[in-house]
């Protein structure tokens, strides 16, 4: 296969008029024509899953976070914009993102999945879902459970419910939408949370739980398996570390 044919199949998924205005993506680097053996999925375009998909021979870099969300004037070597184009040019790594659309489509129906859900519906940004768990769980339960569904080893949560039935959740930076919940979920699942957006939880008694960005990751072997569905060549998962460390 080709890179455009990968191309191809992202997009009958992940159609380019589903992401933001703002958002960039698409082909980041690379030849449509150049054939592709290997491809490595990572949830960010950096130097470090780069550098992960050259060692393991890959062809092909598919991410979520795009490569060109940064800006820059001028291609330097030195620099670690240009480092990263010089790099996946030299090795003959082509770089393609989907990040809204991805988002828009898949990510935060796995991410509420995940929870073991009924009734799963858009929110009203049309990115964030909201769902009925399964069986209903006091607050203190429900912490726990998310802990362990998302492997947090440690996270920060605020506001109080006595019950959850309800939920939302958006991966990454999704902490803004959270008005939009009020008196309609008992709890808010979502990375990226500020001060202000505690103090709103306590406000609305509802239980804002912070996942952190990183939750996305959830994209690198979901991605993996609606791709081995349509094409036959090796697929592998970049290791896609947390940039945050924890103590």
């Amino acid at each position: 296969m080709k890179v455009k044919d990968i191309i191809n199949i992202m997009e009958k998924h992940y159609p380019l008029d589903l992401q933001e205005e703002w958002d960039k993506c698409g082909l980041q680097i690379g030849d449509k024509n150049q054939d592709v053996h290997k491809i490595m999925i990572a949830l960010n375009a950096d130097r470090y899953s780069l550098q992960e998909a050259i060692d393991h021979h890959c062809d092909m870099l598919i991410t979520h976070h795009p490569f060109l969300l940064d800006t820059f004037d001028n291609i330097d070597k030195d620099h670690f914009m240009g480092e990263f184009i010089y790099k996946a040019i030299e090795n003959h790594v082509s770089v393609y993102s989907s990040h809204t659309a991805l988002d828009r489509a898949s990510m935060n129906q796995w991410l509420i999945e995940k929870l073991q859900v009924d009734d799963i519906q858009d929110g009203d940004d049309k990115i964030s879902k909201i769902a009925v768990l399964r069986q209903e769980m006091s607050q203190d339960e429900f912490i726990d459970y998310v802990q362990d569904i998302f492997q947090l080893e440690h996270f920060r949560y605020a506001g109080h419910v006595q019950r959850v039935k309800k939920v939302a959740i958006c991966g990454g930076s999704g902490a803004d939408f959270i008005e939009s919940f009020y008196g309609k979920v008992d709890a808010y699942l979502t990375g990226d949370t500020k001060y202000r957006h505690a103090k709103n939880a306590v406000d609305h008694h509802l239980l804002l739980i912070d996942i952190h960005h990183h939750a996305e990751k959830i994209m690198v072997s979901e991605l993996k398996k609606l791709l081995e569905k349509e094409v036959n060549i090796e697929i592998i998962e970049g290791s896609s570390p947390d940039y945050y460390c924890y103590r």
